[in-house]
């Protein structure tokens, strides 16, 4: 006999409910850690600077009278934003929420529980958010159905290629990458993971030096001023499209950090202190995470200088000293690959120098994501006069998922 509404009680986890959540949640996702160490990982990074607080909520429906019978839950994480209207008016400051770890007890699946759950957690941020997004691993039409409509997930693979393969299609380069519908972006980017070692070295190492953890708060303010400008002038273009982005702080790419630094402790028993590279003229920097399970280093983000303090050429060729240190972490640690999401026209064609200079070593492919961490806003409200086409999405980049 199905459930109802009536069946259920809705709201936040108390902490034995959370306990009873990550736990079940873990059963499906710990691997390839232990559930132990995943359960370690999740109440490690509950205090984080990001989610401390109540600043990230675990919410939960349970059978009513049995509340530690729970039958689904979802985490939503508050941050702040960046808004243009494109009419004019100067961008502001927000809040948008990120949603993420939804989960249904294998026990009561195909329901409509998580639906059930979305609905009751739209209610509550949307009192005090501007909009919400979520990265679905269900493709774009379930979350679609209940307000959130999937946006660009272009990405760029610099893939390391094996020593003994002999290339045997075009390298990506400028005038010659392979874009998502051409033949050659059909090459399946982990269909290299477990090749033989890369022979990658930077074409000129000098250009660059490790970032570490002491680095980040400064840069990360001259990363916030910079969008702060670029906003700036979204405002006048009178586009009438709302300009959207998260705030590329210290609490947003240190999570992203310390939660791949957990994982390499538990699975390693090491971790690395670089976190990224940062050209040596001081005007553009790269940060990275490590992707243990899938083998693969995910660019968080790539700032360059504003345009006016460098040219567009310089700033191309900052983007591939970036990314060739990029895939010199990637080789040095075993990896297959590294992912960059929604590169700007700049980062593109550093991508392609990458290809072009490095033929041998690394194919570049083009395309968009289609299967996984599928990224998807809602407005607040789900107002019909803010359709899909009316919000620009800036800057929607590796950083902001959590």
């Amino acid at each position: 006999m199905g459930l109802t509404t009536d069946d259920m009680v809705f709201g936040p986890a108390t902490e034995e409910q959370r306990r009873i959540a990550v736990a079940l949640r873990g059963q499906s996702w710990a691997a390839p850690m232990s559930l132990a160490d995943y359960i370690d990982r999740e109440n490690f990074l509950s205090e984080h600077e990001l989610t401390w607080g109540t600043q990230c909520r675990l919410w939960v429906v349970y059978l009513k009278g049995y509340p530690r019978q729970v039958i689904a839950s979802c985490e939503t994480t508050r941050k702040p934003v960046l808004i243009a209207a494109g009419d004019g008016s100067p961008p502001r400051d927000g809040h948008a929420y990120s949603i993420s770890n939804v989960y249904t007890n294998p026990t009561y699946r195909r329901q409509g529980m998580a639906a059930l759950l979305l609905r009751r957690v739209q209610d509550v941020i949307d009192k005090d958010s501007e909009f919400s997004v979520l990265y679905s691993d269900s493709g774009r039409n379930y979350y679609h159905s209940l307000g959130w409509p999937a946006f660009t997930s272009r990405q760029a693979n610099l893939i390391l290629l094996p020593r003994s393969r002999t290339p045997t299609s075009p390298r990506a380069g400028v005038g010659q990458s392979s874009e998502p519908n051409s033949p050659a972006s059909s090459t399946s980017a982990s269909s290299f993971s477990s090749s033989p070692p890369s022979n990658f070295m930077p074409s000129q190492p000098g250009l660059t030096l490790p970032l570490n953890q002491a680095n980040l708060p400064r840069l990360c303010e001259v990363d916030e001023m910079y969008l702060r400008a670029c906003f700036a002038s979204l405002a006048g273009t009178r586009d009438r499209k709302m300009h959207v982005a998260f705030l590329p702080n210290k609490a947003q790419i240190d999570w992203q950090i310390a939660r791949s630094e957990f994982d390499a402790e538990k699975l390693l028993g090491k971790t690395n202190p670089v976190k990224g590279a940062i050209t040596t003229n001081g005007r553009a920097w790269i940060t990275w995470a490590h992707d243990w399970r899938e083998k693969r280093l995910r660019v968080l983000r790539i700032s360059l200088a504003l345009e006016g303090t460098s040219t567009e050429w310089q700033r191309v060729e900052d983007a591939r000293a970036l990314l060739e240190a990029a895939l010199a972490e990637a080789r040095e640690w075993g990896f297959s690959k590294v992912v960059v999401w929604n590169p700007d026209s700049e980062v593109t064609f550093g991508c392609k120098s990458v290809g072009n200079r490095h033929a041998d070593e690394v194919k570049v492919v083009f395309d968009e994501r289609i299967n996984g961490s599928l990224p998807s806003l809602r407005w607040r409200g789900a107002r019909l006069d803010r359709p899909r086409q009316q919000i620009e999405w800036e800057e929607n980049q590796g950083f902001c998922l959590c």
